[in-house]
């Protein structure tokens, strides 16, 4: 500030008191209000925005949305509701129109309530432009008030609306219940009639019905009585058939052990086998005769049996064609009685319905004694809560610059400080400079310390005034003293650089000289060094020299090491000469001291060759005697080996005999599961076949009944359409006729289904069935061959005795 400045405080304080406080020299022209500004809570644009103002706009913009569809997605479900059944194009126009009347109406109030401006708490100055008094904080909290009814009729009123929606699941099984309920009473009642007209009229096939099932538990008595005859008889014998089967059993082991001689016993068919053998002809004998008695004694009971099985099969038709005669005379009655029953009226899912609905399962055993704010109306009343009360606290609590940017008082002054309007008041220049300008919280600092006392303010501007004139002496005396220091910089520099320029002249001439000696220095160093050269080439020829005549010493000593190395060949072999004729002397003596001794040898030699004549003579003899001997010790090994070798091949062929047992078992118990599969298979469709015969009857019902409930709706459309018996009886016969038929659809897809298994059930059973008649085929060989090793191996064994 100038001085100047300070002149004019006082006179503008004096003008200032003395204007009228009409407001006419603050009004500016505003920009029209955009919509986009409108819906994002910014009226006044981007004028006094701050971070904390944006973040705190988005935060309440996010609480006014969220509370404004909740409003919305609420009545509009409620409007939807109330639109009738017959006119189902009718529910989305009315259920965009109530969204967005409500969504309208709870976004301009809220909108409104945060845009307001809050009244202060503090009291204002008399005279200032900003103190409205007390009426308009009266229709502040008025409108606050205004807002906390409409909260009180979102929580009556809207919270069991969101409950209805969130339950509409739960109403509807319960409606579906009480309309299931209601078509079982009537069914029951229908029953009731049904069964009280069929006693009536089924009293003699009821009596013939008691005779036969009378008659088919005498018989099945009898048969019982008799199969535990069959029973005792067989228990009678199977002692002694079993004792019987044990002792054949051990004295067929005792024949064999005795042919094959096992335990040390000689092999063969001999006397003790034979024993043992008419011993097992006479057991199997005794066996067959107890087995024949006990077979005579029960052919009689069997007769007996076979006659009572085929009367049970008989009386069993009987009874169940007398049934089925029974079932056909019911069906009769059934229809009689239907075609006199009154057409179906169930009760209806209307707005009540739906009320009394969630009002029984309020008051059902299961939600009794739960806490309110734990149900879903509590639920949605506290988010309702939330959402409203977090809105007030966000207006309660908004900052300072909230409170200034929503002020209309401060953004005209605003509006005017940058317009230049202000510039004659002290601490609101600059205007026109965006370096220096004021920001939109300083602004609202100093305008706020302004209006609140202005002779303080001005105090206060007078003693900046003062601190800047201060400063700005200091700031002279330190200019002063800066350029003093600048000029002794440029004093030092400038002796510094003339240091400097005599010192390269003295490193310039310094160079010369160093110049001039390295150039002596290198003539002097190229002198000695072809000096030197030179004498390295004389040592090179001495050392070559020194090499040549050492080379020649050593091929001297190697020639005198080779002339010496030969004389001690020379010697050496005439020493090897010497010793192999002292040698050869030596074997010549042996060799006749050795025919000398062959000589006496060859005499004593003859001697006992003619001994040795004499004694082959009778080894001849007795060799011919061990021959035979030895030919026949030959062929019983052969037939020892051939008897080992069947005994081998009887058991490799029991062994495989028994893997064939056990291979054609687990064929059997394959075949025997899938013969069980295949019959659980069949029992099954014939089940669904069942069940798709008995689903026809009350398709066709359903058919009549809608048949029947088409002719009687009445023709055109009106707005109590959905209040037609006719009408919701048809619909409800068709929803459960489409879920008859959908059950229909799904026996019939399981019956298909049942019918590829059987097929593959059976094909899988012929299979199987070839395998095991191959299994019996390759077992029957392998006792074929068993047999005939069996002949062979006893053919053997006779040979050998």
């Amino acid at each position: 500030m100038t001085p100047s400045l300070l002149a004019s405080i006082d006179p503008f304080r004096r003008t200032r008191r003395r204007r009228p406080a009409t407001g006419a020299e603050d009004a500016t022209p505003h920009a029209r209000l955009r919509l986009r500004d409108y819906f994002s809570l910014r009226p006044y644009g981007r004028n006094l925005i701050t971070p904390a103002v944006s973040a705190w706009l988005g935060s309440a913009w996010v609480v006014i949305l969220l509370m404004a569809s909740i409003e919305g997605f609420v009545w509009g479900a409620v409007g939807g509701s109330l639109v009738p059944s017959a006119s189902p194009w009718l529910r989305p126009p009315v259920m965009a129109f109530m969204f967005a009347l409500m969504f309208a109406v709870v976004w301009i109030v809220d909108a409104s309530l945060i845009m307001s401006e809050r009244p202060g708490l503090r009291a204002r100055p008399l005279g200032s432009e900003t103190s409205r008094g007390i009426g308009a904080s009266l229709r502040w909290f008025g409108g606050l008030l205004a807002r906390l009814g409409i909260v009180a009729i979102s929580l009556y009123v809207t919270a069991p609306f969101i409950e209805k929606l969130i339950r509409a699941d739960d109403i509807e099984r319960y409606h579906q219940a009480q309309v299931e309920l209601y078509f079982q009473q009537r069914d029951a009642a229908l029953q009731a009639r049904i069964e009280a007209r069929a006693e009536q009229i089924d009293a003699g096939l009821q009596a013939r019905g008691d005779a036969l099932r009378q008659e088919l538990a005498q018989l099945s008595e009898s048969l019982a009585t008799e199969q535990e005859r069959r029973t005792r008889i067989e228990a009678e014998y199977a002692p002694e058939i079993k004792v019987l089967s044990r002792d054949l059993a051990e004295v067929r082991a005792r024949v064999g052990d005795e042919v094959l001689g096992r335990d040390g016993r000689p092999e063969g068919y001999g006397p003790e086998a034979r024993k043992w053998d008419a011993r097992a002809s006479l057991l199997e004998q005794e066996l067959a005769e107890v087995q024949a008695e006990r077979d005579a004694r029960l052919a009689d009971i069997q007769v007996v049996i076979s006659l009572q099985q085929q009367r049970i099969a008989e009386r069993s038709d009987a009874l169940q064609a007398l049934q089925r005669e029974q079932q056909q005379l019911y069906e009769r009655i059934r229809a009689e009685v239907s075609a006199g029953q009154p057409p179906a009226s169930p009760p209806r899912l209307t707005f009540a319905a739906r009320s009394q609905a969630l009002d029984a399962l309020r008051n059902s055993p299961e939600e009794t004694g739960v806490p309110h704010f734990e149900t879903v109306e509590g639920f949605a009343q506290a988010a309702l809560g939330i959402l409203f009360f977090a809105l007030i606290a966000l207006k309660l609590f908004e900052p300072a610059a909230v409170h200034a940017y929503f002020s209309e008082q401060i953004q005209f002054k605003y509006r005017k400080y940058l317009a230049g309007g202000l510039a004659d008041v002290p601490g609101f220049a600059h205007h026109d400079d965006p370096r220096r300008r004021l920001s939109p919280a300083e602004f609202h600092r100093l305008w706020e310390r302004y209006e609140r006392d202005p002779d303080a303010y001005f105090e206060q501007i007078r003693a900046v005034v003062d601190a800047e004139a201060r400063v700005r002496r200091l700031l002279a005396d330190q200019a002063y003293e800066q350029e003093l220091l600048d000029r002794r910089r440029e004093d030092i520099d400038a002796r510094l650089d003339q240091e400097r320029r005599r010192r390269d002249l003295e490193l310039k001439a310094r160079e010369r000289e160093l110049d001039l000696e390295l150039e002596e220095t290198r003539k002097r160093l190229a002198g000695e060094t072809a000096a030197e050269l030179e004498r390295l080439a004389q040592q090179r020829a001495e050392a070559r020299q020194t090499h040549e005549l050492a080379l020649e010493e050593l091929q001297q000593q190697h020639a005198a090491e080779r002339e010496r190395l030969e004389q001690e060949l020379v010697r050496a072999r005439q020493q090897w000469r010497q010793e192999q004729a002292v040698a050869e002397d030596a074997l010549d003596r042996q060799r006749r001291a050795f025919e000398a001794q062959l000589e006496n040898e060859r005499e004593q030699l003859r001697l006992r060759r003619k001994a040795l004549d004499e004694r082959c003579r009778q080894q001849d003899l007795k060799q011919q005697r061990l021959s035979r001997d030895e030919a026949q010790a030959q062929q019983r090994d052969e037939r020892q080996w051939r008897i080992d070798q069947i005994r081998d091949l009887i058991a490799e062929q029991r062994q495989t005999r028994e893997r064939q047992h056990t291979a054609l078992s687990e064929q059997r118990l394959r075949l025997a599961r899938c013969e069980a599969a295949l019959a659980d298979a069949e029992t099954e469709r014939e089940r669904i076949s069942q069940r798709l015969a008995q689903q026809q009857e009350p398709i066709q019902t359903l058919q009549q009944r809608i048949q029947e409930a088409e002719a009687q709706t009445p023709a055109g459309h009106s707005w109590l359409a959905g209040s037609d018996p006719a009408r919701r009886t048809r619909r409800n016969a068709a929803r459960r006729l489409a879920q008859l038929e959908r059950e229909r659809d799904q026996l019939r897809q399981r019956h298909a289904e049942l019918r590829d298994a059987v097929a593959r059930y059976k094909a899988e059973r012929r299979a199987l069935e070839q395998d095991v008649e191959q299994a019996r085929q390759e077992d029957a060989a392998g006792e074929h061959q068993l047999a005939h090793y069996q002949q062979q191996l006893d053919a053997l064994l006779l040979a050998t005795y």
